[in-house]
């Protein structure tokens, strides 16, 4: 790797750590992303940096990318990450213009996120065994994923003090340290007062400590791990994880008439496009009004 990238790369981390507040997973991911895109270069010519490339090794990357038969996802993060790096390069004036700027993406096909119906939905929040305080954890958890949308990054850091109870919201702090108020519904309001009054845990700063650290909050690969358990067991769709109960609360309220404005600012989405992949989920909403308004829909 060149000595040069690496001291551009861990600067650039630090800046997203601790100016941005990206969570770790985040930093995790860039790192990793960006290692990937030096270790590509440094095939060619090892003393070939970040601030003497042109846009070309940058396409020349995403067509290697392709060829590997990576997925959409994993595509449109490297190259996500690439555009952040240059654009704080930029930002720090270590480079003159951001090369990343005009890059031509590759087409992507969007693919249809997993999502669980709505009878799926009752019979998942049926399971927690509310005759324990792990369970009435796990339903309040289940609960909130799927009336607030959430990112698991997120939920595990929801602070007691910003669930507001009376205006049923909470205030979160999501990607890029951004806030964003989430709505709160009455079955999830009343899995937390359930757990809070169970775990007593309403003392704690985070509504879902850490079992080793009162002061510290539940990890995200336990959430991850629990609700999976509980998926497994009302679908066969073994892709389905917690981000599917986000998916699931956008696919619904759009199924049931929500726009999709609000459900972009719900799930805290900076462009509306992010948002816009959902749209197509919601064929049985438009039959159901195209029956009802056309004269010949029967």
């Amino acid at each position: 790797m060149n000595s040069k990238n690496i001291e551009i790369i861990r600067d650039f981390l630090s800046y997203i750590a601790n100016e941005r507040k990206f969570s770790k997973h985040t930093v995790r991911n860039y790192k990793n992303d960006l290692e990937q895109f030096d270790k590509f270069l440094s095939q060619y010519d090892d003393d070939i940096n970040f601030i003497n490339l042109d846009k070309t090794a940058i396409q020349f990357y995403i067509k290697y990318c392709s060829k590997k038969n990576f997925s959409d996802k994993t595509l449109l993060r490297r190259i996500a990450s690439i555009k952040s790096m240059y654009k704080y390069l930029t930002y720090q004036g270590v480079v003159d213009y951001n090369i990343t700027s005009m890059l031509i993406l590759p087409k992507i096909t969007k693919k249809i996120p997993n999502y669980l119906s709505e009878k799926e939905i009752i019979k998942l929040m049926s399971l927690p065994d509310l005759n324990t305080i792990k369970g009435n954890m796990h339903k309040s958890i289940l609960e909130v994923f799927y009336s607030t949308g959430l990112r698991i990054s997120e939920l595990v850091r929801i602070k007691n003090k910003n669930v507001d109870y009376n205006k049923k919201n909470i205030r979160i702090l999501g990607k890029g340290n951004k806030e964003r108020i989430v709505i709160l519904g009455s079955k999830a309001a009343d899995a937390i007062k359930n757990y809070l009054r169970v775990s007593k845990n309403s003392h704690n700063i985070y509504l879902y400590p850490s079992s080793y650290n009162v002061d510290s909050h539940i990890s995200e690969s336990y959430v991850y791990k629990m609700v999976k358990g509980y998926l497994v067991k009302v679908t066969n769709n073994e892709e389905m994880s917690p981000h599917s109960l986000r998916h699931s609360f956008a696919t619904h309220l759009l199924n049931n008439g929500a726009d999709l404005v609000s459900v972009k600012e719900l799930l805290g989405h900076e462009d509306l496009s992010s948002t816009q992949v959902y749209t197509h989920m919601s064929t049985e909403r438009i039959k159901k009004i195209y029956k009802q308004t056309h004269p010949h829909g029967e």
